[in-house]
């Protein structure tokens, strides 16, 4: 361990070089009297360290790991497990009295079928009867996994910065549609909303925030999903410890005029939150992909985006040509979006759906086989517009 007048020694590890874990990395090195290491494993020697972090959720369990047998400040074994292991995690929320779907025997179809501690959605199944629970059980090892009530309704997730068990901020994201209906019918182009207005979803927010606490997570930024049914109720699926994905960490950033990477960072590194923030827009992103498969070889309709929405775009990342059609819900780019009203981010939305057409190498229906998911899942495959170059 290093004193006080020696910069703190911090190993960054990420699996891959994605923008989001460079962001997360360059946040770290902002800090005051902080010392960054980059790795890809914890192979590595590196020396005295202070603190071991990463922003992937595939290494969390690795990382704290790591610092529990140094002795170091982190993230705690226990916490990642409860968080991340699914089983875990509904056992924890049922104790406190949060609702969450049924799983194993007793359940009926349609069912869902999820990889116990899987992230992205890419190893999730809606299984409508017994013919399709063969086929996915004949295409691989299932051993992992398990079978969850499907709820139907309106999906969406809370994100907080917690301080020693303690939501200190949170914030509301809409799934349009629901991330398993998208990774079904791979020509839909899935959206983000963030509305300004977080008061329609107060009940939600306190279930989450209820759960939150439940998973004594000390110091994190946390993402848990869920879903608000036809009679109001929520219900809690899924939950991590890391700044979330699908561009929604760049969205916190639009809405509050903050730098989430560096909110992230504080809390991993500092244990510290600098809020509150002003919620001061809605903000949305729609992730751009088409009808087809192959490689992308045409994007029409960006010119009329732009010159209809040009005062509401933040940030424009259009298919590349020649790249091969993402097999991830969140497509082969995306524009984001913002502006004090939520239903002008909505409107504007929809009209960019319809515009933005893209043409791929293949007519072919792209909907991947079971097989392929399970595979892409194991590969942790990103799209084209994640990659760090």
């Amino acid at each position: 361990m290093s004193d006080a007048s020696e910069p703190r020694r911090v190993l960054f590890v990420c699996r891959a070089a994605s923008s989001e874990s460079l962001k997360a990395a360059q946040a770290i090195r902002g800090l005051h009297n902080v010392e960054v290491f980059l790795a890809t494993d914890l192979t590595d020697e590196h020396g005295p360290l202070d603190r071991i972090v990463t922003a992937q959720e595939t290494l969390l369990e690795a990382v704290a790991l790591a610092n529990e047998a140094r002795g170091l400040p982190g993230l705690s074994v226990a916490a990642v497990r409860r968080t991340l292991d699914k089983s875990q995690l509904k056992y924890t929320l049922q104790q406190a009295g949060i609702n969450t779907p049924r799983f194993g025997r007793e359940i009926g179809f349609p069912m869902v079928l999820k990889s116990r501690s899987g992230s992205g959605a890419l190893a999730t199944f809606l299984v409508k009867s017994e013919d399709d629970l063969k086929r996915v059980v004949q295409e691989g090892d299932l051993a992992d996994f398990l079978a969850e009530e499907y709820i139907e309704g309106q999906e969406l997730c809370v994100d907080t910065i917690t301080i020693a068990d303690e939501p200190r901020f949170h914030s509301i994201c809409c799934y349009q549609p629901s991330i398993l209906k998208a990774v079904e019918h791979p020509e839909t182009q899935w959206s983000c909303v963030m509305p300004r207005d977080m008061q329609p979803y107060q009940k939600f927010i306190e279930q989450g925030l209820n759960a939150i606490r439940a998973l004594k997570v000390g110091n994190a930024m946390t993402h848990m999903e869920g879903f608000i049914d036809s009679t109001g109720r929520p219900w809690f699926t899924d939950a991590t410890l890391r700044p979330a994905g699908a561009r929604i960490a760049p969205m916190l950033a639009h809405a509050y005029d903050i730098d989430p990477y560096r909110a992230w960072a504080r809390v991993a590194i500092d244990g510290c939150f600098d809020g509150p923030w002003e919620r001061k827009y809605a903000v949305g992103t729609i992730f751009l992909r088409g009808v087809g498969s192959g490689v992308v070889e045409e994007v029409a309709g960006l010119e009329s985006v732009e010159r209809e929405f040009g005062d509401l775009l933040m940030e424009v990342r259009p298919p590349k040509r020649g790249t091969p059609k993402s097999v991830s819900y969140t497509g082969d780019g995306f524009i984001t979006i913002r502006h004090p009203e939520t239903h002008v981010v909505q409107q504007a939305l929809s009209s960019i759906a319809e515009r933005i057409r893209i043409t791929y190498s293949s007519n072919a229906h792209a909907a991947a086989e079971w097989r392929e998911r399970l595979h892409n899942f194991g590969e942790l495959n990103r799209p084209a517009w994640d990659q760090a170059n």
